[in-house]
């Protein structure tokens, strides 16, 4: 184990500088943990990667390092190709699987999230033979049926007509395959370092900056785009209500990459948006400055979906039972006199209470929505405002607390903090 190791950012990269890269992100109890390899050194002509990297969160915001995994370690020995790697949990055991390079695909075990990881087989799990592509890159993906699967492969334009992707059930040992792996079928050119997630009851098939969609998990896959510019090798996740992206940045050093954070929307058609402000300054980091805050920003939702709104472009969010909406340490609040914020709502509409801290906390303000046409409207738009009884401290989190009567649905699109009084928005 390597000493623990605290970062924290106010932009993306959320660990810069240190060549944290290629990420799959997972959630274990109440941490989100990251598995990365890591990039030796600025300035190489090749990617020099001696080790894997093991961190963890509580926010997205600080990092804690939990490990360094070592090659010698496995069956591969001292190696400089540590390429991808992932790992994922079941039945009270963490199981680490891990590039040789383009070649091979190992696996290790452990009690533990950040290991000691232990090779169990100490041969490799995917041994290059077993299909027409280069076994290396692999991604874990557990799905509804409580069925794991592994998904690994390399491109085409570098690894020959025989590249591709394969997918391939795991036996519960989950160091065996259950099945002969299973080319999967993609209407697109295959990357490497593959991930498999499922939204809304289809399968993404991500890769490179890339991805597909699916309605079996075994494809054929549909390519629809890239969800954002300049991002590559991206792991989405899902935590407290909300969809995240961990995606592979370039770091201030020329080829020397970090990793990033953003939000991921989901469009009614199955299209994902990320937020290009989001993908420069990452999660959880809000500023009162902003000339808006958009609500599905938030970094923590209770009883709420995020919206398309096709009217006025974006996504709002949207609730028909109590809610709450979280957004953790807003800066520059000290000079700030009050808070607005836009929404809309159906039949008689409901009640918004904006508290410090959590839905629990000191109340700040309450606002009414009071149904289509009135409070404030613009083109059925309702904008609400609340000036605060005393200074805000410089820092602060809020918490929105939606409350809709038993006909509505509420939705909440912006906020903003002002600094001098205004007239009605």
């Amino acid at each position: 184990m390597s000493d623990k190791i605290k970062v924290s950012s106010y932009k993306n990269p959320i660990i810069p500088r240190m060549g944290v890269c290629d990420p799959h992100m997972h959630v274990f109890g109440d941490r989100v943990w990251l598995y990365a390899t890591h990039d030796a050194k600025p300035g190489s002509p090749h990617f020099v990667m001696g080790d894997w990297q093991v961190w963890s969160s509580a926010d997205l915001v600080e990092w804690q390092k939990e490990a360094t995994i070592r090659p010698e370690d496995f069956f591969m020995g001292k190696s400089n190709s540590c390429w991808a790697t992932d790992c994922i949990d079941r039945n009270g055991k963490y199981y680490f699987y891990f590039s040789n390079g383009s070649s091979q695909t190992g696996v290790a075990v452990s009690d533990k999230p950040e290991g000691p990881f232990v090779d169990v087989l100490g041969k490799p799990l995917l041994d290059g033979t077993l299909t027409t592509t280069t076994e290396y890159d692999p991604a874990l993906f557990c799905d509804d049926d409580g069925k794991y699967y592994i998904v690994f492969g390399g491109p085409k334009w570098c690894y020959g007509p025989g590249a591709g992707y394969y997918i391939a059930l795991l036996n519960d040992d989950m160091i065996s395959l259950a099945e002969t792996p299973r080319y999967i079928e993609l209407d697109h050119m295959a990357d490497d370092k593959a991930s498999l997630n499922k939204f809304n009851g289809k399968y993404y098939l991500s890769y490179g900056g890339f991805y597909a969609i699916s309605d079996n998990v075994y494809g054929p896959y549909k390519f629809m785009g890239n969800t954002a510019a300049s991002i590559d090798h991206t792991s989405y996740f899902e935590w407290n209500g909300q969809i995240f992206n961990a995606v592979t940045i370039v770091d201030h050093y020329g080829e020397y990459r970090s990793t990033g954070l953003c939000y991921v929307h989901i469009k009614e058609n199955g299209e994902l948006v990320t937020d290009q402000m989001i993908v420069e300054y990452g999660v959880g980091k809000y500023d009162s400055e902003w000339n808006k805050i958009e609500a599905e920003w938030f970094m923590k939702g209770e009883n709420v979906r995020k919206v398309e709104n096709k009217e006025f472009f974006g996504f709002s969010v949207a609730c028909t039972e109590e809610a709450v909406l979280c957004y953790p340490k807003i800066r520059n609040l000290s000079n700030k006199i009050g808070f607005c914020f836009s929404g809309n709502c159906s039949g008689s509409g409901g009640t918004a209470e904006l508290r410090e801290g959590d839905k629990n906390g000191r109340l700040l303000g309450t606002f009414e929505y009071k149904g289509r046409g009135e409070n404030y409207c613009w083109n059925n738009r309702i904008h609400c405002t609340v000036d605060f009884d005393e200074p805000l401290p410089d820092t602060m989190d809020i918490c929105l607390v939606l409350k809709p009567n038993s006909d509505s649905e509420l939705l909440v699109d912006y906020f903003h903090f002002f600094a001098e009084p205004i007239d009605n928005p």
